[in-house]
C-alpha cells in the first residue's frame, strides 16, 4: 500500500477510535438471597394473636466484614406461608392475594446509600441475575417511583432508605402481563445494600396491600 495510503488509512482509525463511545458501564450487581447465618430462624407471635408474627434471623455477613453475622428481624401476616429455606434464604408468600416479601443483599456501587441512584434499586432487584429471576418470576418492565432517607430504630445500622417501585410480571398460566407495586426497604452496612422486599398485585394495592407492604417493611431491622 502507498505511503499516503497507509497514513490515510491511520489518521481515519485514529479518529474513529477517538470517536467511538465509552464501553457500557458495568450494570447493577444483581440482589440474591441475604444468607442465614443460623440453621433456621426463628417465628413468634405478636398481639394480637392470629395477625401478625415476627421473624428473627442471623444473615452472613460478606467475606472481610466486621462482624461475622448481623441481626435482622420483620413482621408478617401470620397467614403467609415461608419459602426459599433450602437455598439458604428468606421468602414469604401469601398463597392467597400473593403478596410477597424477600430478604435479599447485593453491594452498592461505591457510592454511599444516599448517594446511590434510585434507579440502581430497580435494576439490581429485577436483574435477570437475580433472586426474583432465580425464583421464576418473569419481569417485563419496571421502574423506581420514588426513594428517600428514613429514620432508622434504635439499635439497627444508621443508614436506611426506602424504595417504592412499579414493576410488570408474565404470569406462567396464561402469559398475560400484570403489574405489581413494591416497597424495598434497604440499609447499608459496610457497603452493602441489605434489601427487604415486599410486593402485590395493582387490583388489590389500594385495598389493603399498599397498607400491609408498607407495614412489613416499616417494621424491617438489620443490625
Amino acid at each position: 500500500m502507498p505511503r499516503r495510503a497507509l497514513l490515510n488509512s491511520a489518521t481515519a482509525a485514529a479518529i474513529l477510535s477517538h470517536c467511538r463511545p465509552p464501553a457500557a458501564a458495568a450494570g447493577a450487581s444483581a440482589a440474591v438471597f441475604a444468607q442465614r447465618f443460623s440453621v433456621a430462624g426463628n417465628i413468634s407471635p405478636l398481639p394480637p394473636l392470629g395477625q401478625y408474627s415476627r421473624y428473627e434471623d442471623q444473615l452472613s455477613s460478606p467475606k472481610g466484614a466486621k462482624a461475622l453475622s448481623l441481626t435482622m428481624h420483620f413482621d408478617f401476616p401470620q397467614q403467609f406461608q415461608q419459602i426459599g429455606r433450602a437455598l439458604g434464604g428468606i421468602a414469604f408468600v401469601d398463597g392467597n392475594s400473593g403478596l410477597r416479601v424477600f430478604v435479599l443483599r447485593a453491594p452498592l456501587p461505591g457510592t454511599a446509600l444516599a448517594e446511590t441512584p434510585k434507579q440502581w434499586f430497580a435494576e439490581s432487584i429485577f436483574s435477570p441475575d437475580g433472586q426474583l429471576v432465580r425464583e421464576g418470576v418473569e419481569i417485563d418492565a419496571y421502574k423506581t417511583t420514588s426513594a428517600k432517607m428514613i429514620d432508622a430504630p434504635e439499635g439497627a445500622a444508621t443508614a436506611r432508605r426506602r424504595i417504592a417501585l412499579k414493576y410488570t410480571v408474565i404470569t406462567p398460566a396464561n402469559q398475560r402481563a400484570t403489574d405489581r407495586f413494591a416497597f424495598a426497604d434497604v440499609y447499608e452496612v459496610e457497603g452493602v445494600a441489605y434489601i427487604l422486599f415486599t410486593s402485590a398485585g395493582a387490583t388489590k394495592w389500594e385495598g389493603g396491600e399498599k397498607e400491609r407492604c408498607e407495614r412489613i417493611a416499616d417494621s424491617f431491622f438489620v443490625g
